[in-house]
C-alpha cells in the first residue's frame, strides 16, 4: 500500500496541469516560511531543479553600486564536485547590460533558453562548461516595479528545453520572489531605522514609553531605561515609573498625567528621577494620549529627554552670567568715579549675594594697622573702625605674604585673630581672603566670611579674587589722580620752559630767555640766576639773570667752586634748599651777600656732567617746598641739554664752515689736477700722434720698399718682412688708440655728443660687444664738465666689457632744463652696488674715479644693479657753465 502510494505521489502519475499547481504551491509555501531572500532562492532553485530534473541552478542579483548583475552565491547542485571549477568563474564574473545571457534576460526582461551552449557565442563561462559537461541552459528575471533584480539560472547536461507549460510557473515565482525581495528590502530599512533611532535616542538622550491603559501595559524603550539607570531586561510598568520620581516632584508628575488622561491634553514639563544608585537626572517630558476609534483615551505616549547635564550648565552659565554682569557693573564704576567710598560700597553690595557670603569685608592698611574700612553684612555685627595689627589672624597672613587664603572648619576658626573674636563675638567657619595689590604694592585685604564650613568653593575664590583686582585699580586711579593733578601744574611750567629751550640755539639769547621764564613760572619767587662754570678760570660765571636787579653786582657775578653753595650742588650734585639765609651754617660768605631770604639751587647737568647751577630767590623765608625741588631739578636737566645743544651747535656751525672751505679748496686744487692732468695727456697724445707716429710710418713704408725690392729667390725673408709690417701696422692702431683715450681729439672740435659717438664705434670696432648710441648735443655744458662725462662713459664702457662680460652696452645723452643726464647700460651679469649715500667704496678705483670726476663738475652718480639681470650707471652734472 505504501508503495502504490509512493508511485500515485510521483510525477509520473499526475496530470501536467496538477504537477504544476503543486510545484507552485511547494514554492509558495517556501517562499512564504524563508526567513532570508537567500534561503527562499535556495528553496526555489531545488524545486525547479527537481521538477525539470535538471541539476544545477544559481541566482544573480542586481548590484546598485556596480550597477551589474552579480553572483549571490545560492546554489542548488546534485553533485557540487563535478561543477567547482564552473562555480567558481561564474562567482567571479558580474554581467552588465547586453553582457552574455544574463544581459540579455536583464534587457530583455524575458526568460532565455539555449539548447546548447556549445554553439552560443553569448555564453561567455566555455571552458567549465566543457569540463562540467554543461549543454542546456535556461534563465529567468526576477521583476520588483518593472525592474530586474534577480536572474535565476538552470543547467542540465542533456541538450534539451523546459516544459512548455514553465512559462506560466515562471511568471508566478517571478512575482512570489519579487514579493519577497520587497519584503526583504523592506524588513532590512525597518530594521536599519529602529538602529538608528535606537542610536540617536542614546546619543540624544531621548527615548519613548507607551502606557496602554486598558491593559496596564508599559512599553520603554531601551534609552528610557538606561536613563532611568535599568538594564534592558527589567520590566517596565507604571509603579516602576511612579517609584523612580522624585519625592518632591511626584503630586506634580501625578497631576500632569492626571490632567492628560482625563482631559486629552498633550504635556510638556520637568520633573527629576532617583537611579537606584541614588543619583538624581533633571528628565524633560512630552507627549500626548492615545485615542480608540471612539475618541476615548485609553493611553498615553511620549518621549523622556535627560536634561541633567543641560540644566546642569544652564544653572552655571546663569550664575556666571550674574557673576559676570556684576563686575562689569564694578568696572564700569571704577572707570566713571575717582570716589572710593562709592566703589568700596558698590564692590561689596554685588560680591556678597553672589558668594554667598554672610559678610564681605574690606580691610585697608594705615599706620601699620589693618582698618575695617567698609563691609556689606547679614547678621553679623558692624566692625567699621576695627583695627587689628597686620601680622594678626588671616587677615594679617594674607597682608604679609601677599597670598589668597581659602580656609574651613577648625582650620579656619584657629587661625582667626583673637582681637576680632573678642571684639565682635563672631567665629565664621569658613573664610576666603586675598590681598589687594596694585602695582606690587599691598594695599588691604578683602574678605568673605560665612559660619557653614561648606559655604564658598573655588569659584567664589576666583570671583573675590577679581572683585579684589578692580578696588586696587580704585585705589590705584585714585592715586594717580591726585598725583596727576600735582604734576600738572609741574608739567606746564617744564612744557612753558622746553618751549623757550626750543625757541634759539644761540647760547647767549638761550640762557636769558631762560632766567626770564623760570622766574615768571615760579610766582613766588622774586629772581632767578643761571651760573655757569668756566673750564679755564674753573668758577662760576653769572651768565644770565631775571628780578632782583640790584643784586646782579659783581658779588654774585663769580663764585668759588671750593666753598658755599657752589662746592654742594657742583661737588655733590645735591639740591640745596634755604630756607633761611643768615642760619644756613652751608653758605659761603659770598652767598650771604643777597637781600634774599630763601633760595633754592640745582645743578644744570647733562650726561652726568654738572654744567652750572640754577637759582631761584624769594625775599620770605621757608618760600620753597619738595615739589619745586622736583620741578627745579627738572628744569635743570632741561637746561643743560638745551646749553649742550646750543654748544654743539655752535661748534658744528664752526666745523661746517670750516668744512666747507676745505671742500672749496680741494675742488679748486682737484679741478687744477685734473686740468694739469689733461694738458699732459694732449701733449703725450700729439708727440704720439706726431712724432712717434710719423716714425712708425716711415719705418712702414722703407719695409714694404725694401720688401718690394727683394727678388723672389728670398722669399722667406719676404715674409718675415711681411710679419714685421703687420706687427708695425697693429702699433700704430694702438698709439692711434692710446692717443685718442688720452684726449679725444674729437671733444674739443665736435663736442661731447661726437666724442661719445666715436668712443663707442671705437670700442664696438675693437670687441665683438654690440653698442648702441643715442644723443644730442650740449651747447652749454662747460669744458671740464664735457670732460668728466667723457670719462665717466669711457670708464663705464669699460667696466661694463672687462668685468660684466656683457653682449650688448646702451649709451644715452640726454639734456634736460638745468641738467645732463649721461646712462651707460647692459645685460651683464651685474654686480651689488655700493650705498653712495653712506661712503665712497674703498675698492675699484674705476668707481671711485668716476665719483672724484662727477662731483668736481657738482655731479653725482647713480647706480643700479641686479645680479644676473644687467647694470645701469647715470652721471648728472648741472648744465650751468663752470666759474673757476
Amino acid at each position: 500500500m505504501a508503495r502504490d502510494t509512493a508511485l500515485t505521489d510521483s510525477p509520473a502519475f499526475h496530470p501536467p496541469q496538477q504537477r504544476l499547481l503543486t510545484l507552485l504551491q511547494k514554492i509558495s509555501l517556501a517562499v512564504d516560511k524563508a526567513s532570508t531572500i537567500d534561503e527562499a532562492f535556495t528553496e526555489v532553485l531545488a524545486a525547479i531543479c527537481r521538477f525539470m530534473d535538471w541539476p544545477l541552478g544559481h541566482v544573480y542579483v542586481w548590484s546598485e553600486e556596480a550597477d551589474a548583475l552579480v553572483s549571490s552565491r545560492v546554489w542548488y547542485t546534485a553533485d557540487a564536485s563535478t561543477i567547482a571549477p564552473f562555480r567558481e568563474l561564474s562567482e567571479a564574473t558580474m554581467f552588465r547590460r547586453d553582457e552574455g545571457t544574463l544581459g540579455m534576460v536583464w534587457r530583455s526582461q524575458k526568460a532565455l533558453s539555449i539548447l546548447d551552449v556549445r554553439d552560443e557565442t553569448v555564453f561567455v563561462r566555455r571552458m567549465p562548461v566543457e569540463e562540467g559537461g554543461i549543454r542546456a541552459y535556461f534563465a529567468f528575471p526576477v521583476m520588483i516595479e518593472n525592474r530586474v533584480m534577480a536572474v535565476l539560472e538552470f543547467f542540465s547536461p542533456e541538450s534539451k528545453g523546459p516544459e512548455p507549460d514553465m512559462a506560466s510557473v515562471i511568471n508566478h515565482v517571478s512575482a512570489l520572489l519579487g514579493l519577497a525581495m520587497q519584503r526583504q528590502q523592506t524588513l532590512n530599512k525597518l530594521q536599519l531605522r529602529e538602529a538608528q533611532l535606537d542610536e540617536a535616542q542614546h546619543t540624544a538622550h531621548v527615548g519613548h514609553w507607551e502606557w496602554d491603559m486598558r491593559y496596564n501595559r508599559v512599553t520603554w524603550s531601551p534609552e528610557v531605561k538606561r536613563i532611568f539607570g535599568l538594564s534592558e531586561r527589567s520590566e517596565a510598568d507604571y509603579a516602576e515609573f511612579m517609584k523612580r520620581i522624585h519625592p518632591d516632584d511626584l503630586a506634580y508628575v501625578q497631576r500632569k498625567l492626571h490632567d492628560a488622561f482625563e482631559h486629552g491634553r498633550t504635556y510638556d514639563f520637568f520633573h527629576r528621577v532617583v537611579r537606584p544608585n541614588g543619583s538624581l537626572r533633571v528628565l524633560h517630558m512630552r507627549g500626548r494620549p492615545i485615542r480608540d476609534e471612539a475618541g476615548k483615551v485609553v493611553g498615553l505616549y511620549g518621549t523622556v529627554q535627560d536634561m541633567t547635564e543641560q540644566k546642569e550648565t544652564e544653572l552655571k552659565l546663569a550664575q556666571t552670567v550674574r557673576r559676570l554682569s556684576a563686575l562689569m557693573e564694578i568696572g564700569q564704576a571704577v572707570a566713571a568715579t575717582l570716589d572710593l567710598d562709592e566703589i568700596y560700597n558698590l564692590v561689596l553690595t554685588l560680591v556678597r549675594p553672589l558668594v554667598e557670603a554672610e559678610a564681605v569685608i574690606l580691610f585697608l592698611h594705615r599706620d601699620g594697622m589693618l582698618e575695617v574700612t567698609d563691609l556689606d553684612r547679614d547678621g553679623v555685627p558692624d566692625m567699621r573702625g576695627l583695627r587689628v595689627p597686620d601680622d594678626s589672624g588671616i587677615v594679617g597672613e594674607v597682608w604679609q605674604h601677599g597670598r589668597s587664603r581659602f580656609l574651613r572648619g577648625p582650620n579656619c576658626v584657629q587661625r582667626l585673630s583673637p582681637l576680632l573674636v573678642n571684639y565682635v563675638e563672631y567665629q565664621p567657619q569658613a573664610m576666603i581672603a586675598v590681598p589687594i595689590r596694585w602695582q606690587g604694592e599691598a594695599i588691604g585685604v578683602l574678605e568673605a566670611t560665612h559660619h557653614e564650613t561648606t559655604a564658598f568653593d573655588r569659584e567664589d575664590l576666583h570671583l573675590l579674587e577679581t572683585a579684589a583686582a578692580w578696588m586696587a585699580i580704585a585705589v590705584g586711579n585714585a592715586r594717580q589722580y591726585e598725583q596727576l593733578q600735582r604734576r600738572l601744574s609741574e608739567s606746564n611750567a617744564i612744557a612753558e620752559i622746553s618751549n623757550v629751550l626750543t625757541e634759539t640755539l644761540e647760547l647767549e639769547e638761550l640762557l636769558s630767555r631762560v632766567a626770564r621764564r623760570v622766574h615768571k613760572v615760579f610766582l613766588h619767587a622774586d629772581g632767578a640766576m643761571l651760573h655757569l662754570l668756566q673750564p679755564k678760570s674753573n668758577v662760576l660765571q653769572l651768565v644770565a639773570s631775571a628780578g632782583m636787579e640790584a643784586e646782579q653786582s659783581s658779588d654774585v657775578q663769580t663764585l668759588n667752586l671750593e666753598e658755599g653753595l657752589a662746592r654742594c650742588v657742583m661737588g655733590e650734585g645735591a639740591v640745596v634748599n634755604v630756607t633761611d639765609v643768615p642760619d644756613d651754617p652751608r653758605l659761603a660768605p659770598e652767598d650771604r651777600r643777597t637781600a634774599a631770604r630763601s633760595l633754592l639751587v640745582v645743578p644744570i647737568e647733562s650726561r652726568l656732567r654738572r654744567l652750572g647751577m640754577l637759582t631761584l630767590r624769594c625775599a620770605m623765608p621757608g618760600a620753597f617746598n619738595a615739589d619745586d625741588e622736583k620741578t627745579l631739578s627738572v628744569l635743570g636737566l632741561q637746561v643743560g641739554m638745551a646749553i649742550e645743544n646750543a654748544r654743539l651747535y655752535a661748534a658744528q656751525e664752526q666745523a661746517t664752515r670750516r668744512a666747507e672751505k676745505q671742500r672749496e679748496r680741494m675742488r679748486h686744487m682737484a679741478r687744477r689736477v685734473v686740468s694739469a692732468q689733461e694738458k699732459e695727456r694732449a701733449r703725450i697724445a700729439r708727440e704720439l700722434h706726431d712724432e712717434s707716429g710719423q716714425a712708425l710710418t716711415s719705418l712702414k713704408i722703407g719695409l714694404d720698399l725694401i720688401r718690394s725690392q727683394l727678388p723672389d729667390e728670398l722669399a722667406p725673408l719676404k715674409d718675415s718682412l711681411a710679419d714685421l709690417l703687420s706687427h708695425t701696422e697693429k702699433t700704430m692702431s694702438s698709439l692711434r688708440l692710446l692717443s685718442h683715450n688720452l684726449r679725444p681729439p674729437g671733444l674739443d672740435a665736435y663736442g661731447l655728443n661726437a666724442a661719445l659717438e666715436g668712443l663707442c664705434q671705437d670700442f664696438a670696432h675693437h670687441s665683438s660687444v654690440v653698442i648702441t648710441y643715442s644723443g644730442v648735443d650740449v651747447p652749454s655744458l662747460s669744458a671740464l664738465a664735457e670732460l668728466s662725462l667723457y670719462r665717466f662713459a669711457q670708464e663705464g664702457l669699460t667696466n661694463a666689457m672687462k668685468h660684466a662680460t656683457a653682449t650688448h652696452i646702451e649709451v644715452n645723452l640726454v639734456p634736460e632744463p638745468d641738467v645732463v643726464i649721461l646712462t651707460v647700460t647692459d645685460n651683464g651679469r651685474g654686480f651689488v652696488p655700493p650705498d653712495l649715500d653712506e661712503n665712497i667704496p674703498s675698492e675699484g678705483v674705476g668707481l671711485v674715479g668716476m665719483i672724484e670726476r662727477l662731483e668736481m663738475v657738482d655731479g653725482s652718480l647713480e647706480i643700479e644693479s641686479t645680479l644676473g639681470a644687467g647694470s645701469r650707471l647715470t652721471a648728472v652734472v648741472p648744465l650751468t657753465k663752470e666759474t673757476s
